[in-house]
């Protein structure tokens, strides 16, 4: 596989973590969205229309989180100068996040029904989680994929569909489909199908679909380890016997 396959496919996985982190904040933290703020934010909303004390501190304790989260990855990664197509700073960021993740798995192996004051903890540490993933996904740039706000990516995929048609009605033929606006269509579905996994996981076995995302998270930090320095170092010699 290419670096930008792999990297194609890492986005798409962290799309997947976003999907069942939300689903798991939804169902088993209060209906909540730790990933997913413009939801969370509107769920704030309707929790201080009907004077909800609980629903509304849970609700912003997840944005509170989440922008805590956002701001320790940008700290992390910065205004690096690292143009290779993995910068180690978002391998940093992502570890964060797994640790953070991981924090919330062993947490609850003890209990699936957590007290109110740990549902706080909880959902802060998913919060931070996400915050650092949506940072880390930025800095990659692929495909202007957002692997957290869906109405962006939404947004995006009809531009490329009006494109496309527009591309038909000019030239009597469509114009040959790009990989970004596939690639921003499998992230919609794949968040959707996080979310339908977590869903039917948690009627069963509450809070254990964590487990998904932080061997996704596991398994994109071993490849940025160990497969993209050697994918860099091979580019790098053949660029080399080619000035030669």
């Amino acid at each position: 596989m290419t670096s930008v396959a792999c990297r194609h496919v890492i986005i798409l996985a962290l799309c997947l973590t976003s999907g069942i982190v939300d689903v798991v904040g939804y169902l088993s933290l209060g209906h909540v969205f730790t990933s997913n703020m413009t939801g969370n934010i509107v769920l704030m909303g309707l929790a201080i229309g009907h004077a909800e004390g609980f629903a509304i501190l849970r609700s912003l304790i997840a944005l509170v989180g989440f922008i805590m989260g956002t701001g320790f990855a940008a700290v992390i990664i910065g205004r690096t100068t690292d143009t290779s197509f993995w910068p180690k700073s978002v391998t940093a960021a992502l570890t964060v996040e797994g640790g953070f993740l991981l924090l919330f798995a062993i947490m609850t192996l003890s209990d699936s029904s957590p007290s109110e004051t740990m549902i706080y903890l909880l959902i802060t540490l998913l919060s931070l989680a996400m915050g650092m993933q949506t940072t880390a996904a930025r800095r990659l740039g692929v495909a202007a994929i957002s692997t957290t706000v869906l109405t962006n990516n939404l947004a995006n995929v009809i531009e490329d569909v009006v494109s496309t048609i527009r591309g038909w009605v000019r030239n009597n033929h469509f114009p040959s489909i790009k990989w970004d606006s596939m690639l921003r269509l499998a992230a919609i579905v794949i968040y959707c199908l996080g979310a339908a996994m977590a869903t039917v996981a948690e009627r069963s076995y509450p809070l254990a679909i964590i487990w998904v995302p932080i061997v996704l998270v596991a398994l994109i930090l071993v490849t940025a380890v160990t497969y993209f320095p050697k994918l860099e170092s091979i580019g790098k010699k053949a660029s080399g016997v080619k000035n030669s």
